[in-house]
């Protein structure tokens, strides 16, 4: 009896195999409501599930499976079929070996069971989509199976939301053009963060529709998978479990706690990938987060309502996307007004979706209150909250969605619009970071770079003064008026608030100097009623200022480059600044350097002279030593050189000071002269020197010699009493030019300027200069000079010999020629009488004795004592002003006048002797003065009363 049963139920399940292969799904119905003993739930399904071809239709087996779900009785479609007898054809061998051939599939895979499905349709139903979608592939016949089944079991629901729906958006309706489409088992297998980018990375695919592509797709694809996490994550806690068999069930349980509570969800790898989206397309993520209102916006086709969510947990997810938003404004590349424009937009909704304080818009002119900011906001910053990988840590003060992080969000985006239209774009981090951790040398730096780009771009003087407004917002956001006066201490907060407000207005009349608005820096900080700056600093910047395009110059003409930059900078102020002593000084060094420009000047190695070379030198008066090296005859134009060097002087420039600004420039106006009347003279003795020294390098001993007696000598300073020789440096012990130059032209032995110039002359000139050198001369000199005096005066002496002998031995030639001739060669002459012709002879032979006396008198010294005792005899003799012997005087002049011939020219005259002896008796009074206190004794010099 049992194995005639067991050959019935046989032929009844071969019979619905057969139905099923057929796909006779009527035959099938009327044989499951017959056989309902043997063909049971669970066999049907899996004879279905191994049998019905996967290409049928689900709406011819729909009404079977709701029989099979509601135990309804309805009738087949087919009504009119024949109802299916088992076949009865097959032996009852060929019957039990059919049935041991037959392989049904389980109802139930394993990786329904590990998500928690127990329901037998549910299994099928997810077990039939699988396979149909691998043998044909059509995710719709898939659909249309599920749906009329969701009410029936959540997990069937569930499943249906998070894979079939987003897997027929993604390959049927949003991106039918993609080849590389999912299968249903490989779509299920997606997890994380990885999943999160394969789905979305379809919508990079066309940029120009990116970010309406990427709200779509978050919506309708990312969204829907999400509604099944927790399947999956129970999927894979029990994949966990079964995998760590070393481990106690305890341990388990405390690992599977976690991944049920813990509020990391799909969400927050779709706020990672928005935060890449911006790095990498901030246009993109914004439109994405414009468009998409985060979590709770989701399609779910009508298959589902909203996730029902905890209120923390929702809470929490809203408060993770708005800062995913946060995050996306600082971690933006661009710098131009759109980026900061968007990154508002972003902030606005952020804060209307949060309920927070919504910022006021840029063009308002206003900002949000910042009372509810502090310091403490800026101490609890970190460098590290700046990271790429930490703006989405919930403890990140910078992009916690809260009022004060919104505030500062904001502060920064009008501060990067702000340095954009002052021709400095900065990222919003880099703000940021300026703001929160910048020292002041990062402030300074950009302070001024953005202040060097600005002249380039404008000089009108309306929007000079809007950037200097701009500037002084960015340095304290106006907060330090509302918590602290307007002190040059450091500002609470600001883009350069490190920077005193002093400092700050130093750098801004800078650089309004430099772009030539004069007009407006002498209206904001000379005739404002406030003035922002005090008046010491004032003085001190303009200086600065002038001086660097003075430093900068490569021409010294006032009229063009940078000294004319620097001359009318100080034009400009020099009317607020009548007495201020630095104006003049620069004044007076840019008068000189004006002056030197009109000269050929080069320095060592080639390199042409420049202004700065002026401040630079530790002499400045020696490169007018280099202009008359440099320049031929330049010593002629002494009275334009003297200019130079005493504006030299004027300026500060004193020669042996250090190079660089003298201290005095740094403003004050109370500072003490830093020149006197007497460094006005040195320098002029100085370049006169100079001048004398050109000259004789040139062969022009005139000049030199008009030089030194009209411009060094004693009377041509205005001095009447001159000191004895040997005592003028105790009496003025800075000159030690005067003298040396006066040695120098006496010394020298230039040749004669002219033919018609008397060598007499010549050497009576450098007697006197040698004169001149021992009145001006230390002790310590004399003898060096007394040597060479005594040598001109050889060569004078001698000279004198030669043309007396010279005239004697014409006379004589002359008068032997009458005396021969017996008549006088004139018409109506006389022959000499013997008395004559005796008279002559004698008094040839007696000038002849004279002359051969007098060169045996003045060889006689040998020694520096002999020396001095025979000049002062020679002095003696013809110093008629200081013997106070009028006849003497006189007679002596007659004597001389006597022993010159009258054969001599005019050169050589009574007027040029008396010049001649007047100028030796200067010197033979000082001489025997200075003697009678030093080495007169020798000489037997008066003692002086």
């Amino acid at each position: 009896m049992a194995d005639t049963q067991d050959i019935k139920r046989a032929r009844v399940i071969l019979e619905a195999v057969r139905l099923a292969t057929s796909a006779a799904v009527g035959s099938f119905h009327q044989l499951i409501a017959r056989e309902t003993e043997v063909l049971q739930l669970e066999l049907v399904l899996r004879i279905l599930l191994t049998y019905l071809p996967e290409s049928t239709e689900p709406h011819l087996y729909i009404d079977l499976i709701q029989h099979l779900t509601i135990g309804i009785d309805n009738q087949p479609r087919q009504s009119s079929s024949r109802p299916a007898q088992p076949d009865n054809e097959l032996s009852d061998e060929d019957a039990r070996h059919q049935i041991r051939q037959l392989h049904l599939l389980p109802v139930a895979e394993e990786q329904d069971l590990q998500a928690g499905c127990t329901d037998l349709i549910s299994l099928f139903l997810v077990h039939r989509a699988r396979r149909i979608d691998i043998e044909t592939g059509s995710i719709p016949d898939v659909q249309q199976l599920l749906e009329p089944f969701l009410d029936h079991d959540p997990y069937l629901r569930t499943w249906m939301i998070s894979n079939v729906l987003p897997l027929r958006r993604l390959d049927y309706e949003y991106y039918p053009q993609i080849d590389d489409a999912y299968t249903l088992e490989a779509f299920e297998k997606l997890e994380g963060r990885p999943a999160i980018n394969s789905l979305l990375s379809r919508s990079a695919r066309t940029a120009n529709e990116e970010s309406a592509r990427s709200s779509r797709d978050l919506r309708g694809i990312v969204g829907p998978w999400i509604y099944g996490e927790r399947s999956r994550k129970r999927r894979k806690t029990h994949h966990d479990r079964r995998r760590s068999s070393l481990t106690t069930p305890k341990t388990v349980e405390r690992r599977a706690e976690p991944s049920e509570g813990n509020h990391r969800s799909g969400w927050s790898d779709v706020n990672d990938w928005i935060v890449e989206l911006a790095l990498r397309d901030f246009e993109a993520a914004a439109d994405t987060i414009e468009r998409w209102d985060g979590p709770h916006d989701v399609d779910y086709d009508g298959f589902g309502d909203d996730e029902e969510l905890d209120d923390d947990i929702d809470g929490l997810r809203a408060q993770q996307y708005a800062q995913a938003g946060l995050a996306t404004i600082y971690i933006a590349n661009g710098t131009s007004t759109s980026t900061s424009e968007r990154s508002y937009s972003i902030l606005k909704r952020v804060a209307s979706r949060l309920g927070l304080h919504e910022p006021p818009a840029f063009e308002e002119d206003q900002q949000p209150s910042l009372s509810i900011l502090s310091k403490d906001y800026l101490d609890n910053l970190s460098e590290i909250h700046l990271l790429h990988n930490a703006f989405l840590r919930s403890e990140n003060p910078l992009t916690l969605p809260e009022n004060p992080s919104l505030a500062f969000a904001y502060l920064v985006l009008r501060s990067c619009i702000f340095l954009q239209k002052l021709g400095h774009p900065r990222t919003h981090k880099a703000v940021a970071g300026l703001v929160a951790f910048g020292r002041r040398e990062d402030h300074m730096e950009e302070l001024r770079r953005i202040l060097q780009k600005i002249p380039v771009r404008t000089r009108d003087n309306g929007s000079w003064a809007e950037v200097r407004q701009q500037v002084l917002w960015l340095r304290d956001w106006h907060y330090e008026e509302s918590k602290s006066g307007g002190s040059n201490e450091d500002a609470l907060l600001g883009v350069f608030c490190r920077i005193g407000r002093v400092d700050a207005e130093v750098e801004l009349l800078k650089a309004l100097l430099r772009a030539s608005c004069y007009t407006i820096a002498v209206h904001v900080y000379c005739t404002q009623d406030q003035h922002p700056l005090p008046e010491d600093i004032l003085e001190k910047t303009v200086l600065v200022v002038a001086m660097s395009f003075y430093d900068g110059a490569s021409n010294g003409n006032r009229t063009r480059g940078g000294v004319r930059k620097a001359s009318e900078i100080l034009a400009a102020f020099q009317s607020h600044f009548p007495e201020s002593k630095s104006f003049r000084e620069a004044n007076a060094l840019i008068a000189a350097t004006h002056s030197m420009s009109f000269y050929s000047l080069t320095l060592q190695h080639g390199v042409p002279f420049q202004p700065v070379n002026i401040r630079a030198s530790k002499d400045p008066l020696s490169l007018i030593g280099r202009i008359l090296e440099q320049n031929p005859r330049s010593y002629t134009k002494l009275d334009d050189l003297l200019e130079i060097g005493q504006s030299l002087v004027r300026a500060g420039l004193k020669p042996n000071e250090t190079a660089g600004i003298s201290p005095t420039w740094k403003g004050s106006t109370l500072d003490k002269p830093r020149y006197q009347d007497q460094d006005l003279l040195e320098s002029s003795r100085r370049i006169t020197s100079m001048a004398i020294e050109a000259a004789l390098s040139e062969n022009d001993f005139d000049t030199a010699y008009s030089y030194v007696v009209n411009r060094l000598s004693p009377t041509a300073r205005g001095i009447e009493n001159c000191s004895p020789i040997g005592q003028n440096q105790a009496a003025s012990p800075e000159d030690d030019i005067s003298w040396r130059s006066a040695y120098l032209a006496g010394r020298a032995t230039v040749p004669k300027s002219s033919p018609s110039q008397s060598s007499v002359q010549r050497l009576e000139q450098r007697l006197e200069l040698l004169s001149l050198a021992l009145l001006l001369a230390p002790s310590s000199h004399l003898a060096e000079i007394l040597q060479v005096w005594r040598s001109v005066e050889a060569d004078l002496t001698a000279l004198l010999a030669r043309e007396a002998a010279e005239e004697d031995q014409w006379n004589s030639r002359g008068d032997r020629s009458k005396l021969a001739s017996g008549s006088s060669a004139l018409p109506g002459g006389f022959a000499p009488s013997n008395i004559h012709t005796d008279k002559l002879a004698n008094q040839s032979s007696r000038r002849q004795s004279r002359a051969t006396a007098a060169a045996a008198n003045e060889e006689a010294p040998m020694g520096l004592f002999d020396v001095a005792r025979g000049a002062a005899q020679a002095f003696s003799k013809n110093a008629f002003p200081l013997r106070g012997a009028a006849a003497a005087k006189t007679t002596q002049l007659e004597g001389a006048t006597r022993e010159r011939p009258l054969s001599m020219g005019s050169d050589s005259g009574s007027d040029g002797i008396g010049e001649r002896v007047r100028k030796r008796d200067m010197v033979a009074n000082a001489v025997t003065g200075g003697l009678a206190s030093g080495i007169g004794w020798v000489i037997g010099a008066p003692p002086k009363s």
